[in-house]
């Protein structure tokens, strides 16, 4: 479904500005967002450590995101590389 289509669907249920809903969910995403950039995921973590962060975010509606210690080991491998070839060039 088109996100517009979205605000327009839960500006009429609830009887609100279309601009409102726009707005609510931007902050909703803006939020979460924010929350990623904080994390540490610049320095080499431990297992442990990274298991201590916030990683997972629940959006009602969409599902969970989430990102596992090996996901998070396989994107630093694949950066790493990316740079060691660039640095080639």
């Amino acid at each position: 479904m088109i996100l517009s289509n979205i605000f327009k669907k839960v500006a009429k249920e609830l009887g609100i500005p279309e601009d409102e809903v726009s707005n609510a969910y931007s902050f909703y995403f803006r939020f979460i967002r924010d929350k990623i950039k904080e994390l540490p995921l610049d320095k080499d973590l431990t297992e442990e450590e990274f298991k201590s962060l916030k990683t997972d975010f629940n959006i009602s509606g969409l599902g969970k995101f989430r990102c596992t210690y090996k996901r998070y080991r396989g994107i630093k491998k694949y950066l790493k590389r990316k740079y060691e070839e660039s640095k080639k060039d």
